[in-house]
């Protein structure tokens, strides 16, 4: 087997399983976090790849061996596990999952007590303990305790549906939903979902087996197959979710994708439609992160409100939201964070804010989509041999553009007269993402072509 990397961030840990995600390595991780934290507890979840029983077990064999307990919510949605953090006062969380990657990666994404991902010194604390591997290990009478909490979806649902008026949907013209889970944690989540809410849905690829029908990430050359049964009739709204289902994406009552971004603003709008304000009342704030189309901040503008950009990454624009105390945000990769319900990316919370947009406005998607301004997004992948090559990579998009404003936060970010450029390296993947954005296509790739030529 060829050698991949092992990608480390503060995303957590992936790797590709039986080379980099091995037993060994969770054994490492669960030992490292609870030595970190010498007490409390932490629940473990994971979405449906077919290793998350190998990982699981060792990762809580080494939780409990060095004398932290475990609460197992089995395989569920990333902001399921987000939200089990808070129900159970855990000290932290593990998801086992590589999100959008492919089928052969999988990975660890670690939680801290607000179910949000670490801070940077938390991240650099338990990072210590990983290298140091000098573990605390628990005697007989010490060990861990293992429990396991089968109602996480329910409760998350009940959470979502709690904080969330769904009246206009359910009491309104009768919705009909088609959703893709491709085989991941959405196949268990969104049945439970949708039940609650009583609307009438069509899954597809609805068996929760990891087995994924197409590549996982929700990019419209994925997603073929929804699009032509929407195509077809009958449906009012589509939805598409990554493996773990924290990303969201929509597809119009024709089949149309409208993109990641414009779901982002399809849901931001909603929110912002929902605050209820006066002349007293500060203007709401949005917080996205520097790679989401200008779509977002016109439809904020559009409300009166303020946006802000963080790096790119979820833990970034959590960061941001809190800060700002902002009313909700997310990134353009199609993830909503509401902070009203969880500090996390949630497929669910936007499915819900999606319909009840649709419930209240009585209009169709693309009637709503059509009345945002058109932008076109390009997003290119630029292989990397070493990561030394990254600073050279850069240094060659700022060539590119002598003389134009540049934001370098996260990579650099070029400024355009008509549109920008944004070029960084991946926390994920060995690549190096490069995104563009112009009201016209050809500008776009106008753009692009100075960077990658």
């Amino acid at each position: 087997m060829s050698h991949h990397p092992l990608i480390v961030s503060m995303s957590g840990m992936r790797g590709v399983v039986g080379d980099t995600m091995t037993p060994t390595l969770a054994l490492s991780v669960g030992q490292s976090l609870a030595s970190w934290i010498r007490q409390g507890c932490v629940v473990v979840g994971g979405d449906t790849r077919t290793s998350h029983d190998t990982l699981k077990g060792a990762l809580v064999s080494g939780i409990l061996a060095c004398g932290v307990s475990v609460i197992d919510i089995g395989r569920v949605t990333t902001p399921t596990l987000q939200q089990s953090i808070l129900r159970h006062q855990a000290s932290l969380g593990v998801m086992i999952t590589a999100s959008h990657n492919p089928a052969i990666w999988n990975g660890l994404k670690i939680m801290n007590h607000e179910g949000s991902f670490l801070t940077h010194s938390e991240y650099e604390a338990f990072m210590a303990c990983y290298h140091a591997q000098n573990w605390h290990m628990a005697a007989w009478d010490q060990q861990g305790s293992y429990h396991h909490d089968p109602h996480a979806i329910e409760e998350h649902v009940a959470l979502v549906l709690d904080r969330i008026d769904t009246s206009p949907i359910r009491n309104g013209r009768p919705l009909s939903v088609l959703v893709d889970a491709n085989h991941g944690a959405g196949a268990v989540a969104d049945p439970v979902l949708f039940r609650e809410l009583g609307v009438s849905h069509t899954l597809l690829n609805a068996e929760p087996t990891g087995r994924f029908a197409h590549d996982p990430e929700p990019l419209e050359k994925n997603l073929g197959h929804i699009k032509s049964v929407m195509a077809g009739g009958g449906y009012d709204i589509g939805f598409v979710q990554d493996a773990d289902a924290d990303r969201l994406v929509i597809l119009d009552e024709t089949g149309r994708f409208i993109g990641e971004d414009y779901s982002l603003a399809f849901c931001i709008d909603h929110v912002l439609q929902m605050a209820t304000r006066d002349d007293q009342s500060p203007p709401p704030h949005v917080v996205v992160n520097l790679s989401t189309s200008q779509v977002v901040a016109d439809v904020v503008a559009r409300h009166g409100g303020v946006i802000t950009h963080t790096k790119v990454g979820e833990a970034h624009v959590t960061e941001g939201l809190r800060n700002t105390k902002a009313l909700v945000g997310g990134e353009g990769n199609g993830g909503v964070i509401y902070p009203k319900i969880g500090w996390g990316r949630d497929s669910l919370v936007g499915m819900v804010l999606a319909l009840r947009h649709c419930a209240v406005s009585g209009r169709s998607v693309s009637e709503i989509v059509n009345e945002y301004p058109a932008y076109t997004m390009l997003r290119h992948r630029l292989a990397l041999d070493s990561h030394e090559q990254v600073a050279t990579v850069l240094q060659g998009v700022r060539n590119a553009f002598p003389n134009r404003p540049t934001i370098c936060e996260d990579g650099v970010k070029v400024l355009l007269p008509d549109g920008w450029l944004h070029a960084r390296a991946s926390n994920t993947e060995p690549i190096i993402r490069i995104f563009v954005e112009a009201p016209h296509a050809d500008i776009a790739h106008g753009y692009l072509k100075q960077v990658i030529e």
